[in-house]
């Protein structure tokens, strides 16, 4: 923990849930009564954004900036509680700024009895070092232009309730990630199923009960395909660096819940060095996660299949380090059929 960050206390029990809605329309991503002031994060969107990642609600520390870069450091503050955050973009944003974007959210969180601890733009902020400092969230899915963006953080009316409010744009595509931290009364039964999903589309309702319904496996289950970005590779190995990943762990429960659908693992490198090479390092890497699957969480081998692809499928840009680290990877895709 840095000296600079000022731990909160956890949260007080207190009635109340929390919902997330989309768009100005108001379309819910989950419905729940509350009760309180700043008791819930209840955003409207712009028109057309679409949820794109979320974390499942779970006890964690959140480090939220409380003012600008000073020159030796981001002052900031640590709050514990029950966390959720999600990401998401619009598309097609046109002309929409970032700055009425911002000023919109922030007006909310004030409406909704949130106080402002922060509200800055971009070099105001403090740029490169302010953003290194925090989670804004993971590219691919949450891009932050250090040049072009707005943070807001704010405080709820108790210790441990708080939430962080990060604006981006990348060519025409708006950014917003959102964080909240509360009880665990009003996260508890906040579900996010993801917003591509088409009207009448029945795929999540597939996953059998008790599967975890985590972010990789809903977009799975939603889009057919999902990287799993936990998983580490020692450098230029294919062997996985460590044994504890959540989207295996997850993945494994769907295949076990799932007997009649298979997949196969996918692995994609960057750009660096020539195709055999990375094609052969992307296959092995698959069936390393194939491997881990069928001997430490026991998934039945008929229903896993792996390749490499290499370089072919970046998702992107490889001329800077955060994207070619975006690029090696290891996808799932859920096959047709069963």
């Amino acid at each position: 923990m840095s000296p600079r960050a000022k731990p909160r206390a956890k949260p007080r029990a207190k009635q109340g849930a929390a919902n997330i809605l989309r768009s100005l329309r108001m379309t819910a991503f989950a419905v729940v009564a509350v009760s309180g002031p700043a008791a819930a994060l209840d955003i409207a969107l712009p028109e057309g954004a679409a949820i794109v990642a979320a974390t499942p609600p779970g006890t964690d520390t959140h480090r939220i900036a409380t003012g600008p870069w000073d020159g030796d450091g981001v002052p900031t503050t640590d709050v514990t509680g029950v966390l959720r955050a999600a990401v998401w973009q619009v598309p097609e944003a046109g002309d929409l700024a970032i700055g009425a974007v911002a000023a919109g959210l922030e007006r909310q969180l004030r409406d909704q009895g949130y106080r402002i601890d922060l509200s800055c733009a971009d070099r105001a902020c403090g740029g490169f070092d302010f953003r290194r400092s925090l989670d804004m969230g993971q590219s691919p899915e949450m891009h932050v232009d250090i040049g072009n963006f707005h943070y807001i953080s704010a405080s709820g009316d108790s210790d441990g309730e708080a939430a962080a409010i990060t604006v981006s744009r990348g060519g025409q595509t708006l950014y917003i990630h959102a964080v909240q931290i509360g009880d665990a009364a009003d996260v508890a039964d906040w579900v996010t199923p993801s917003s591509r999903t088409s009207p009448g589309d029945t795929r999540a309702a597939d996953i059998a009960p008790g599967v975890p319904v985590t972010d990789p496996i809903m977009r799975l289950a939603d889009l057919g395909a999902a990287p799993l970005d936990d998983l580490s590779f020692r450098t230029g190995a294919s062997e996985l660096s460590g044994n504890d990943y959540s989207s295996l762990v997850a993945l494994a429960a769907f295949l076990a819940g799932n007997p009649a659908r298979r997949v196969v693992l996918v692995g994609h490198t960057d750009a660096q060095g020539g195709r055999d090479s990375n094609i052969a390092l992307s296959q092995a890497r698959a069936e390393a996660v194939r491997r881990h699957l069928i001997e430490e969480l026991d998934a039945n081998p008929a229903q896993l299949d792996a390749a490499g692809i290499g370089y072919l499928a970046p998702r992107a840009t490889n001329d800077t380090a955060d994207g070619r680290e975006a690029n090696r990877r290891v996808e799932v895709v859920l096959l047709s059929g069963g």
